[in-house]
């Protein structure tokens, strides 16, 4: 009886650490100075749930996913303070990564911006411009140039763009005589 047990045991343990070598990636990586990717790379089985905390343990953020694909998505931690924040992913096994990041921007941009999607076929553009520069909005469907217009308000921009037929890629790109530059998409 006692090797019957034993025997047991060790098929329990040996079933357990092939189910280990099953589990999904997940990847937590940093994209940007203040943006956070969270990436799984096998269809989820069941709610993932992602935890931001900052460095004094309290909850920042929590989402809940429900996926049947994989899939990756994005978290900006700009308007956080700068400080250490840690990214936890879990499922219903629990924990499966987590990782710390430091959030911050090297330097002061003197243009933010920021598209979003508000329609199957309408995006709203933002462009703050503390260079009082003239702005280059130019839009992408994948790699073919669409649009471009150039705005000369010294306050920036708000401005809802239609776009016909669209596909899954469409990219903005805004640029300034000052040198700056930035491809923005919305995730």
């Amino acid at each position: 009886m006692k090797k019957l047990f034993t025997m047991l045991f060790v098929a329990g343990m040996a079933t357990g650490a092939f189910a280990a070598g099953t589990e999904k990636t997940v990847e937590i990586r940093k994209s940007e100075a203040s943006k956070v990717v969270v990436a799984i790379s096998e269809a989820p089985e069941g709610t993932v749930i992602v935890k931001i905390k900052d460095a004094d343990n309290h909850l920042v953020l929590r989402d809940r996913i429900v996926k049947d694909d994989a899939f990756a998505k994005r978290y900006d931690l700009e308007a956080l303070p700068k400080g250490t924040y840690s990214v936890e992913v879990m499922d219903q096994s629990g924990v499966l990564r987590t990782a710390t990041f430091e959030n911050f921007i090297a330097e002061t941009p003197s243009v933010y911006s920021r598209v979003a999607k508000i329609d199957d076929n309408k995006y709203r553009l933002l462009v703050s411009n503390l260079e009082a520069s003239e702005i280059t909005v130019s839009i992408y469907d994948g790699d073919e140039l669409i649009h471009t217009e150039r705005v000369s308000d010294e306050q920036g921009l708000h401005k809802i763009y239609s776009i016909k037929r669209p596909s899954s890629e469409i990219s903005f790109r805004v640029s300034t005589a000052g040198g700056f530059n930035k491809y923005l998409t919305a995730l």
